[in-house]
């Protein structure tokens, strides 16, 4: 739902969620379109937006527990943005946090090196006491400046899955988060992000167990 004077004016424009007749989140037009609807992957790939902007609008934040599917049309990796962004935000939670536990698929591990942006990101998070893990192909080998555990193989979870599940530990006060979702297809992703912490840890305990 969209709200305005002038609905070709994004600076007043506005973006409602609602939940049945409540509203539980707005953001401006102009937020959304800046943060997913006015760049591409490349600001991230590359780094040229830094982790410390990684943010969501509140709208976006507000679709947690809601199943998802990203299709391109045509064929591009346009729509991957939204699963990027959203990776980008746990990952700045997960360094503000910097400790817990923190599960990552890559579907090849070799995005920790050919992406300049991806790289930095997991090199400031090596650097605190997170426990990180990488999941995807073993196409790679990380550098000692990413002192990550590894976790590789060939099956369709490797190859195939796209997650980050954040989480801190008991005594802190950050709030656990998890991006789960699946390729199922060419340029076709099915998935949901959550805040709820046994969503959460059931989650981290599939990725485990499959593993």
């Amino acid at each position: 739902m969209t709200t305005a004077d002038d609905p070709a004016d994004t600076h007043t424009a506005e973006v409602a969620v609602s939940r049945g007749d409540e509203v539980v989140a707005t953001s401006s037009a102009s937020a959304m379109m800046e943060s997913l609807l006015l760049v591409n992957s490349d600001v991230y790939i590359t780094g040229s937006r830094s982790l410390d902007d990684a943010a969501l609008p509140s709208t976006v934040q507000a679709l947690h527990d809601l199943p998802f599917r990203l299709a391109g049309f045509p064929e591009s990796d346009s729509e991957k943005l939204l699963l990027i962004a959203i990776s980008r935000a746990i990952e700045r939670r997960a360094l503000e946090g910097g400790r817990g536990t923190l599960r990552v698929g890559f579907q090849r591990l070799s995005r920790l090196v050919e992406e300049p942006g991806t790289r930095r990101v997991y090199e400031r998070l090596a650097e605190t006491d997170l426990a990180v893990h990488a999941y995807g192909v073993g196409d790679t080998t990380l550098p000692d400046s990413l002192p990550l555990t590894a976790h590789t193989g060939s099956s369709e979870f490797h190859r195939r899955g796209w997650f980050v599940i954040y989480q801190p530990p008991a005594d802190s006060d950050i709030e656990p988060v998890a991006l789960y979702a699946i390729a199922v297809g060419d340029n076709r992703w099915d998935g949901f992000w959550t805040y709820t912490p046994g969503r959460i840890a059931d989650i981290a305990a599939f990725v485990t167990d499959t593993v």
